[in-house]
């Protein structure tokens, strides 16, 4: 199968934005994006020929863009790239997209699909409980009567429509007490309270994502899971961006 590029589109706009702190934060994402192999396309308002190419787009505020291929597609506008929810936001959904378009698309089979929902599962629960439900159900439930491509194609719709709202406190803790049950047959009783109480001092917004996140990833390592360890929750966009956990 033909290999197929994923890329960032940039407006030209903005690349000639002359505020300092928003050029710093343009400038380490395109290099983070360079990085993972990824493209970037420069997209001028009065030419926009490449759009199913595009699986990401930052442009100024107002300027939107529409996927061809019936996606929600992941879009900030520059002054975003200074907001932390919003950026968390958009790396989640462009590289949710690029990782679907590396692992899927690319290789397209249903074992292919479920293996990527099963890494999605969690990430997906914080975002949305009713999308959790509909894919699971899809993917239980794949027909055979629809071609693969068919398949991929509106699982895709799904996945992106999915993470098209940033997720609430509430959808977050859901998530974190969900896995937070793998480790309930090993952690003494104080564990899982001090457990218990981080997530609930996040719900309330005591502390910041990161202290549960945290906890959780240092009970992996005294406690490996191979299934929770895989989860996309863990590492939804390059590790550059996890300081924006602590701002969440």
């Amino acid at each position: 199968m033909e290999r197929k590029e994923n890329y960032l589109g940039l407006s030209s706009e903005i690349v000639s934005n002359s505020d300092h702190q928003l050029q710093e934060k343009l400038a380490l994402l395109c290099r983070v994006v360079k990085d993972e192999k990824i493209g970037i396309m420069q997209i001028d308002l009065q030419n926009r020929d490449h759009p199913l190419l595009i699986y990401g787009y930052i442009g100024k505020k107002g300027d939107r863009l529409v996927s061809l291929s019936n996606f929600i597609l992941p879009q900030l506008s520059l002054e975003q790239l200074l907001q932390p929810i919003a950026l968390d936001h958009f790396l989640t959904q462009f590289f949710a997209l690029c990782d679907y378009q590396q692992q899927v698309n690319q290789s397209l089979s249903k074992g292919a699909l479920i293996k990527f929902h099963s890494r999605y599962k969690y990430l997906i629960m914080a975002y949305s409980q009713a999308a959790y439900r509909e894919l699971g159900r899809y993917i239980a439930n794949l027909s055979d009567e629809l071609s693969l491509d068919e398949i991929a194609s509106k699982y895709q719709q799904k996945l992106m429509k999915a993470l098209s709202v940033a997720p609430s406190r509430d959808g977050q803790t859901n998530a974190l007490m969900h896995m937070a049950g793998y480790f309930k047959r090993v952690l003494n009783s104080q564990q899982k309270q001090e457990m218990s109480q981080i997530i609930l001092r996040y719900r309330q917004g005591v502390v910041s994502l990161s202290k549960p996140y945290d906890l959780l990833q240092y009970w992996l390592t005294i406690y490996p899971d191979d299934y929770l360890i895989n989860q996309r929750y863990f590492s939804p966009y390059p590790s550059a961006f996890n300081y924006l956990r602590e701002q969440l």
